[in-house]
């Protein structure tokens, strides 16, 4: 099937699927290799988020019909439509992304302590291959708390823990596909905003 021009928003719907069954075969088998346990038991955690992370912005990007990285607030909406609202709210997805694709984030780690002004709140974070739902829980702990497991040149505190457990965020946003194509089918002006990004996929 030719991806340009599209004849009907029908097409689109058919393109929309087979486009996305890749990405999502794509993205269920990178996250099975990285939650596969080395030798020593680990897991490959930030690649694994990272890939969540990049995934679901890739979705937020279709549905906003914009590819450019302006991304949280494309992820909001995305997960206002497609995901659990009690769990991909505003100050959840804000953590999550200010956390976790930052700069720094890409070139090594997250902070150790994320400081949060509106709450002022000073997050921790700790990342876990597995877990029951949420995907994205942030819990309060006692005031004061000092960074133990990682080096630092002088005493870091925290007050909040985010939890991040990968393969229920994994799942989520797997879940949400099947969402996104169904609006696609009743929504002519989602169909228009898939077919404007595909545009920029696949430049003629």
């Amino acid at each position: 099937m030719p991806v340009l021009p599209f004849t009907s928003d029908e097409d689109v719907v058919k393109f929309a699927k087979k486009f996305l069954d890749e990405h999502v075969e794509r993205f269920s088998k990178d996250i099975a290799i990285c939650l596969r346990p080395d030798e020593n038991g680990s897991h490959a955690y930030f690649p694994a988020l990272i890939t969540c992370i990049a995934f679901a912005e890739l979705l937020s990007s279709l549905h906003a019909g914009n590819l450019k990285s302006d991304g949280l607030q494309k992820l909001k909406d995305y997960a206002a439509d497609f995901m659990a609202s009690t769990v991909y709210d505003s100050d959840h997805l804000g953590i999550l992304y200010e956390m976790f694709r930052h700069k720094v984030a890409h070139l090594a780690q997250p902070y150790a302590v994320f400081v949060q002004d509106q709450p002022k709140r000073l997050i921790t974070w700790t990342v876990d291959e597995s877990g029951a739902r949420p995907a994205i829980e942030i819990v309060g702990e006692k005031s004061g708390q000092q960074i133990l497991r990682a080096v630092t040149p002088w005493p870091v505190h925290y007050d909040h823990r985010a939890y991040v457990r990968i393969e229920s965020l994994a799942r989520d946003i797997l879940e949400s596909v099947p969402k996104y194509l169904e609006r696609l089918k009743t929504d002519k002006s989602a169909c228009d905003r898939f077919r404007k990004c595909m545009g920029l996929f696949f430049p003629r």
